[in-house]
């Protein structure tokens, strides 16, 4: 055991001192600005770094107990994992079939089904290639190419659900000025929808738990213009929606002019300048699976303010994700055109 323990003392040692640096890195970037794939990053290496001290631990005790049951709880997390993965097509196209029948049939809300179909495409449109055309150069210089790529993708998807769950361990403070409800489409041009009634409904609960702590009752921001096929400010539906709901007019601002996300904080903070308050004493709405991106706009315009999110109907909940995980690709996108470059490239030379 001596000999077992002094070959990986320092192996140990090291991955304690990087999991203690890695701690220490990650609280911070996530004090300053938790609404970073920065943030998912980090969260992820620390938590390779911990089972990697974990792992040497227990390889250094030399304990055949420890070890076996150790060995077993990785099978018991691996099994999960490894059958989500193997039949990740069939729940895509589950969930986009359910998400067809609830919701409109617009682009955004059938990119489950369009994944689930292009996981079970790709792959026998390789292997019927292979078949046709065995040992082609080519063809396997494209399959490792879109290996590759999946794998790319799949780093990104992992950092955004880490930093999208980092958002979620938020609680805001009881000492808010205000809170903006960012709009979105009206039912019938005039109705607010459940998902719009949603995001309201969480800033009136955020308004009321704040009053009943401290005595202070924030201001409820409505943030929405009128779209081309609504026949009223989606800002002045809301705003009707939160009386009928028992907040006071008088607690109620509208903006009325916003067309987006970034136009909601750019307007609703040039409202709030101009009646007085303290910008940086206030926390925006939306749903869930929005708050990150979101967060990123409200910095853009100055605005440090964090976010809450209303809960989302699960079934739509991945579709949700997945259209919020491509927007933030698009922010990026000339990194990712330059990262997609090289991975053409280095695979063309490994190949040669």
């Amino acid at each position: 055991m001596s000999r077992l323990f002094s070959q990986v003392a320092g192996p140990l040692i090291f991955s304690l001192i990087l999991s203690a640096i890695l701690t220490y890195v990650s609280h911070s970037l996530i004090q300053k600005n938790r609404y970073r794939l920065l943030c998912g990053i980090v969260v992820n290496i620390t938590i390779l770094a911990y089972f990697l001290t974990l792992t040497l631990l227990l390889v250094s005790l030399n304990q055949p107990t420890l070890l076996s049951g150790y060995f077993v709880l990785l099978v018991i997390i691996a099994i999960p994992i490894f059958l989500l993965l193997a039949t990740s097509a069939y729940l895509f196209i589950f969930n986009g079939l359910i998400v067809w029948r609830r919701e409109s049939h617009s682009l955004g809300n059938v990119l489950t089904l369009i994944i689930g179909f292009l996981l079970i495409i790709v792959p026998a449109g390789f292997r019927l290639l292979n078949s046709w055309w065995p040992n082609s150069k080519p063809i396997a210089f494209l399959q490792n190419v879109s290996i590759l790529f999946v794998l790319y993708l799949l780093f990104w998807v992992l950092t955004f659900l880490t930093s999208f769950f980092i958002t979620k361990v938020f609680r805001p403070k009881d000492d808010q000025e205000y809170a903006i409800v960012l709009g979105s489409g009206l039912i019938g041009g005039t109705k607010v929808s459940p998902l719009l009634g949603s995001r309201i409904q969480a800033a009136i609960d955020l308004q009321k738990n704040q009053f009943e702590k401290t005595g202070k009752m924030l201001t409820i921001v409505m943030s929405g213009g009128q779209g081309g096929d609504e026949k009223l400010p989606e800002g002045v539906a809301m705003k009707e929606y939160a009386v009928e709901h028992g907040v006071p007019a008088d607690k109620i601002l509208v903006d009325d002019k916003s067309k987006n996300t970034y136009e909601n904080m750019l307007f609703s903070k040039q409202l709030l300048e101009a009646h007085g308050f303290d910008i940086n004493k206030s926390i925006f709405a939306t749903n869930d699976y929005h708050v990150f991106r979101a967060a990123g706009y409200a910095r853009l315009v100055g605005l440090n303010i964090n976010g809450i999110g209303a809960k989302t109907s699960s079934y739509f909940l991945p579709n949700a994700l997945i259209r919020e995980y491509i927007a933030i690709l698009l922010n990026h996108k000339r990194f990712h055109v330059v990262m997609a470059a090289l991975i053409v490239v280095l695979s063309a030379l490994i190949f040669i």
